[in-house]
């Protein structure tokens, strides 16, 4: 079986993570040959280039035009099976290529995103077609979306994202962030990990850090990541005259190593797929608190294995961040049955086994 793995994007999210993770714990299997086409100036095609992987660029000059042809091209020249497709754009590029060729190729549409999609005739017309074999969702929530828009429930089908566990359960606290802010190991540390963007509502993880320090000074909020509402938030910040109190940490490659430090990692956005954070915060052993934002309660329970507000709650949600820092019993009881959670059922083992069974029953 030959597939071919397309995206549009240039820069390194969520979606092309998870397609390049899936195509190397799957290319030991000869039954599945795998390739990439991607954009030439994108970190995806840097990073499949550097790793010798199959990989195919474009010149992007357009979200969908420029991809058609390279589509085309690679369906008849690598004599593709599966078109896998992990962005909208590059889904639109997709059916038509599939439509000029008239070749008996099946397409894949992963999403990991659980905002809506307009139900207006066009959209329908995009993902309700025959042209689409399989919408994959990474949670039951982002698969609703479609739902919503009635999409036959045939064409649906959830697998969900995993990690490499022992990259994070192996990682011992060291008091980085204490070091590298100079402050006393015996500050507690409440952080959040995402792109600076509005889905995170990191004005809510402002607030909520805000009503915390009126109770308990003896703490930092940190936040890893950049991102288009960077300056914004920077901004509040200093409106609030919080900026020794709130710091951002910007982009970190070692993700790992400042996630163990966190006391409490607290979440408040308002839309989720179901973020790897999540998953990593479980391998680390630290306990969450946040929004019930897409299909983070599809592995958290509230008062079970975490905390959970409504969106925007920023007064429940310090209430329930004081609760577990005061409370070590309770965020070890959390953090136990999360790394259970993950262990067996979100490691890089389950993701292999689901998408080699995908793949070989198509």
């Amino acid at each position: 079986m030959n597939i071919l793995n397309i995206t549009s994007i240039v820069e390194w999210r969520g979606g092309d993570a998870q397609m390049y993770t899936i195509y190397n714990l799957l290319k030991k299997y000869p039954e599945l040959n795998q390739y990439i086409l991607c954009p030439e100036n994108s970190v995806l095609f840097n990073r499949a280039l550097n790793h010798k992987a199959q990989v195919i660029s474009y010149r992007k000059k357009n979200k969908v035009l420029s991809l058609i042809l390279p589509i085309i091209e690679c369906i008849k020249k690598y004599n593709i099976d599966v078109l896998h497709i992990h962005d909208s754009s590059a889904l639109s590029a997709a059916i038509i290529a599939k439509i000029i060729t008239q070749k008996k190729v099946k397409l894949i549409f992963s999403r990991k995103r659980n905002n809506p999609i307009k139900n207006n005739f066009i959209k329908k017309l995009k993902y309700n077609n025959n042209y689409i074999y399989k919408i994959v969702s990474v949670s039951k929530a982002v698969e609703k979306i479609f739902v919503n828009i009635n999409i036959p429930q045939k064409k649906l089908l959830t697998i969900y994202d995993a990690i490499n566990v022992s990259d994070f359960s192996n990682k011992t606290k060291t008091g980085l962030i204490q070091k590298e802010l100079n402050l006393s190991n015996e500050i507690k540390i409440i952080g959040n990990i995402s792109s600076l963007a509005k889905q995170k509502d990191l004005v809510t993880f402002i607030n909520t850090a805000e009503n915390i320090l009126k109770k308990e000074t003896n703490i930092r909020f940190v936040i890893l990541g950049t991102g288009p509402e960077e300056q914004d938030l920077k901004k509040l910040v200093q409106r609030k005259k919080l900026e020794n109190f709130i710091i951002f940490l910007g982009f970190k490659n070692n993700v790992s190593d400042y996630l163990k430090e966190f006391d409490i990692l607290l979440m408040t956005s308002l839309t989720e797929g179901l973020p790897l954070t999540i998953y990593e915060a479980f391998a680390s052993k630290v306990p969450i608190v946040s929004t019930k934002a897409g299909g983070i309660p599809e592995v958290i329970t509230d008062g079970y294995n975490g905390y959970l507000t409504e969106i925007g709650d920023y007064e429940n949600l310090s209430l329930k961040c004081l609760d577990l820092l005061n409370d070590s019993k309770k965020s070890k009881q959390f953090t136990e049955i999360s790394y259970e959670i993950v262990h067996s059922q979100f490691d890089l083992k389950n993701l292999e086994e689901n998408y080699y069974t995908f793949y070989t029953q198509l």
